[in-house]
């Protein structure tokens, strides 16, 4: 009778060995299932972050360019090109050709 209730034991062991290898199956491919998705989504969020960036570097250079256009209207240089074909103003020693009518 003792050796009966050992093998059931014994049964009852392996059944619970097996039940527990099981899980830690299913829990593994689980683990690898997401595992791959956070590595798709981490290339997608690279991606997007190189695109950012490219963004970035556009948009500065485009303020840069702002910027300089800014001082050239602000120079005397373009104040003095505008009254000139804009307004007709010349200095006083500079010499006119007009077209004859």
């Amino acid at each position: 009778m003792a050796a009966k209730k050992r093998k059931q034991l014994s049964m009852g062991n392996r059944l619970g060995m097996y039940l527990i290898s099981v899980i830690v199956m299913i829990l593994l491919v689980s683990l690898l299932v997401q595992s791959q998705s956070l590595r798709a989504q981490n290339a997608e969020y690279e991606s997007q972050k190189a695109e950012l960036e490219q963004e970035i570097q556009d948009e500065e250079v485009r303020a840069q360019e702002i910027e300089d256009l800014s001082e050239y209207l602000n120079s005397d240089e373009y104040i003095e090109k505008l009254a000139r074909e804009k307004l007709g103003l010349v200095y006083e020693d500079d010499v006119i050709y007009r077209a004859a009518e």
